[in-house]
Order: structure tokens, then sequence, then C-alpha cells
């Protein structure tokens, strides 16, 4: 969906209705900063409006229905949820000087939602859940709760797993390098859905789309070794958890049953590291046959 060659898809939603009455032209100028954001960064001077719109907009109309089943301010939730991505490609470039996105999207937020005369008490609820929704250790608010939420069960269920194809083919992966390095996070996520969400709206919501998730890559990694031949594994594993929890992680990999050149077996080593913005898991398989490597890492999910 986008705001520039669809817009009537986009105002169809109940949160473009409602900001558009809160500040005419709002909305329309989150969306020109994020697409020009993203075009700066992939280097694309026309065409239609990217991924990262796309995504913030179901996320925004995500966020705006939570906020309601949760009796909280809806405009302040979609308005959260339209800057929460907004800083991920700020100066053309990927996360940049390793400064988390979240920092940029609260410095757009404020610079614009002042332009557009929204109350200062209300711009400063937006910021501080910006600023507190992926930073571990943070004072979490209500809004970060749930934009948080909406975010996450916008990647899962039937129209994530398309958005997860959609993103992969942007970045370049075939079948099998989408399969083989992304899906373990993929799947380690969609099992514990639930138990990742923070509001009890949410989380009735994701037990479904957990189920939808697991349910198709299973079938879809039977039928890339009916096509292709591709015979990869789930193996389902314990690693310590993010530093400071005794609770640890469940992890679905997905593995390969034999190295591709010599049919070896794998070995596996596993290590967790603290990430940018997470504690991240770092897999490193070895071919005893052959030496062949290959490795896997992502964030491990919060857990509540």
């Amino acid at each position: 969906m986008s705001g520039r060659h669809n817009p009537m898809l986009l105002r169809q939603q109940d949160f473009y209705r409602s900001l558009t009455a809160l500040s005419p032209g709002l909305v329309e100028r989150i969306r020109k900063t994020i697409e020009e954001s993203e075009k700066a960064f992939s280097g694309k001077k026309e065409g239609k409006g990217g991924f990262l719109w796309e995504h913030t907009v179901l996320v925004a109309s995500q966020a705006f229905r939570l906020a309601t089943n949760e009796k909280e301010n809806p405009d302040l939730a979609a308005l959260t949820a339209l800057f929460h991505d907004s800083g991920k490609f700020a100066g053309g470039r990927y996360h940049a000087d390793d400064k988390p996105e979240e920092e940029e999207g609260a410095r757009l937020a404020r610079a614009t939602l002042e332009e557009s005369g929204l109350k200062m008490t209300d711009i400063g609820h937006v910021v501080r859940a910006l600023r507190s929704l992926y930073k571990s250790g943070a004072s979490r608010s209500r809004l970060a709760d749930i934009v948080h939420d909406a975010d996450f069960l916008s990647k899962f269920g039937y129209l994530g797993v398309a958005n997860f194809f959609v993103k992969s083919t942007l970045r370049g992966r075939n079948l099998e390098s989408a399969a083989m390095d992304y899906l373990s996070k993929e799947l380690t996520y969609a099992a514990v859905l639930p138990a990742n969400m923070r509001t009890s709206s949410a989380r009735r919501l994701a037990v479904k789309k957990s189920a939808d998730t697991l349910r198709f890559y299973r079938s879809y990694l039977g039928e890339l070794k009916e096509a292709h031949g591709m015979d990869l594994r789930i193996r389902t594993i314990d690693v310590p958890g993010p530093a400071g929890r005794s609770r640890r992680a469940k992890v679905s990999l997905v593995l390969p049953a034999a190295c591709g050149g010599c049919g070896g077996k794998w070995e596996t080593d596993l290590r967790t590291e603290k990430g940018l913005k997470c504690e991240k898991l770092e897999v490193s398989l070895r071919c005893v046959g052959c030496g062949s490597r290959r490795s896997v890492s992502f964030c491990l999910p919060e857990m509540g």
C-alpha cells in the first residue's frame, strides 16, 4: 500500500481519518519523509512507494486498533507507529554510525509534530515512547508497548509471511538463502509470539498468527525438499536468555540435514553476545567432511 499510488486505500484507514482531523496533511508529510529516506538509501529515483512505508501503514493501523481496545489514545499510538521506523535510513544510510534508529525517529517526530501544532504534552509522550521502544533496560510506556506489539503482529500470519518474501526479494535473496539464513529467526519469533506480546489484546491476536505462520513455514520446507531437494530440518534448542534473566530462550534453527558439497555432517556452535539493540544469537556451522562453513545470527526474542 502506498499513499502516493493508492491514496484511497490509505484514506480508508481509521488512523488516517483520525489523524487528518487532528492535523490535515500530517500523514502525507510523514510519508514523504519516509519514502525519501528509503529512496536515498536505495538510490531509486522514481517508481512506486517503497516497502518501508507499506510496513509503516500496517503497523500504524494495527497500533490504532490495539490502543482502542486497550483504552489508550489511538491517535498517539498511530503517530508513534508512523515514526517507529522513520530513522532507519537517516542520511541515506542504514543504522548510520551504529545509532539506534529510534533516536533519529524521535528527533524527526519532535520536529514534525511541533510544526504540525500538536500539544507539547502529546509530542512528549510520542518522543518518549519512541526512545524506549527497543532500548534494553529502558522504562517502558503503554504507547511503546502497543507499538511494539503492532510491529511484531505485522510480521506474522499470512500477510507477515508475504512481507518476509517481499523483503527477501528486495534484498536479492533466493529461496535457498531466505530459508537457510533467515528462516530460523522467523520460526523462533513465531513460536514465542504470544509470550512476546506486552498487551492482552495483542496476545489474543498472536495465538492465531503464531499457529498460521508455523503451519505455513513447515509446509514450505516440505515443498522445498520435494521440489528442489533441499533437506532442511527444524531443530529446537534452548539457549541462555538475555543478560540478567534466568529464563532460557527456545530457538528454532533451520539447518541442512547434510553438507550440500560433500554430504558430511554439520557441527554447530552457539554463542550469544550483546548487539546494538538486543542480545544476539550467533550460530556457526562447520562441515566435518570438507570444512565448509555457514553462519546465522539474529536477535533473541525478549519474551515479555
